[in-house]
């Protein structure tokens, strides 16, 4: 089994990856908070694909807060889910929208995450500052995870102290992302997860095409060399630590799988 601990199966699909997704313990995470009628297609029926549901800061270009987060409650009471997210604070794209509207957008998907009994999925790029106060004066008990992570230590610090796990992709690999290398280093051998993103992220040596949740094989080895532990071990450790986050989740097993109904 590999672990794939963050994909967007529709988005692979649009772009004719292989996908693989027999082979797979992870989670399917929307582009779009609603695409997941869509996305059941390729998920249905997977026995170790879970699903989440959420809208990250993108979705601002496309709505109002209230609209987006109307329409996910909705969403949720039809499809449910296993985890909540993506959502979260993106400053590099400056497209995305007003600051003070993504944060109100990820602060309401942290109520509902607990009101839900979901773990959420974050993201977070060039907003340390804002981040690592929302994450210090928020509270989640049902767990999360930092995706494709890509700061310092310092905002990784803020996320282990509120139980959160930490997840780290294929930009770990590339040249230049020093602060990245050094967080995972220094991540709790008990909250470290890692992810393709596919069909994003792609690693060293297969960087520039589209990623697909088999090359987690690179990304997982680089990792466990930086941290001087054995690969096979450190994957296997990975897994049981993913495990450990689903076990989180209070959404009902029936809804991971729609087609049981």
């Amino acid at each position: 089994m590999i672990l794939d601990s963050h994909f967007h199966t529709l988005s692979m699909a649009r772009r004719e990856v292989d996908m693989d997704l027999e082979k797979i313990i992870g989670i399917d995470v929307g582009t779009d908070p609603f695409d997941i009628e869509d996305r059941l297609v390729y998920i249905k029926g997977r026995e170790n694909i879970y699903y989440s549901q959420g809208a990250g800061p993108w979705c601002l270009k496309d709505g109002e807060v209230n609209e987006i987060y109307s329409r996910l409650v909705s969403s949720f009471e039809k499809y449910k889910g296993t985890f909540l997210g993506e959502t979260g604070l993106d400053y590099f794209h400056k497209d995305y929208g007003d600051k003070r509207e993504m944060i109100k957008l990820f602060l309401r998907q942290i109520e509902l995450a607990e009101k839900l009994s979901l773990p959420i999925i974050i993201h977070s790029r060039d907003a340390d500052d804002d981040m690592k106060e929302i994450i210090s004066s928020s509270s989640f008990p049902h767990s999360g995870v930092m995706h494709s992570y890509s700061s310092d230590p310092g905002l990784m610090e803020k996320a282990l102290e509120k139980g959160l796990y930490i997840s780290f992709s294929g930009n770990i690999t590339y040249k230049g992302n020093d602060k990245i290398r050094e967080s995972a280093r220094a991540c709790p051998k008990d909250r470290i997860l890692y992810e393709t993103d596919s069909p994003y992220l792609a690693p060293v040596p297969v960087r520039g095409r589209p990623s697909c949740p088999s090359f987690t094989e690179y990304t997982s080895a680089f990792i466990a060399s930086l941290r001087n532990e054995d690969v096979e071990q450190f994957r296997e450790n990975a897994i049981n630590n993913f495990l450990t986050l689903l076990s989180h989740s209070g959404g009902e097993e029936v809804y991971r799988h729609p087609s049981r109904e």
